[in-house]
């Protein structure tokens, strides 16, 4: 194994990392019984944080793309 399939899988996990570390930010800060925010700003929150998060995993699969690919598809 290379150190650009090497790079690709560590992409992917990032890619994988970023998706689970959204989803954890909408678990904590969803709305609960004892306070916290409504249902409303919570669904806000988690809209308006998906996107960064989204371009972020995207960017990291993009990379792990052209790292899996090899050297020639960088230079076209």
């Amino acid at each position: 194994m290379n150190i650009e399939q090497l790079g690709a899988l560590g992409a992917q996990g990032v890619a994988a990392g970023t998706l689970l570390a959204w989803a954890g930010l909408v678990y904590i800060t969803r709305p609960v019984s004892t306070g916290g925010m409504n249902a409303s700003s919570h669904l806000c929150l988690a809209a308006a944080a998906l996107m960064p998060f989204a371009l972020m995993a995207a960017a990291h699969v993009w990379l792990a793309l052209q790292l899996r690919h090899g050297a020639d598809s960088i230079r076209g």
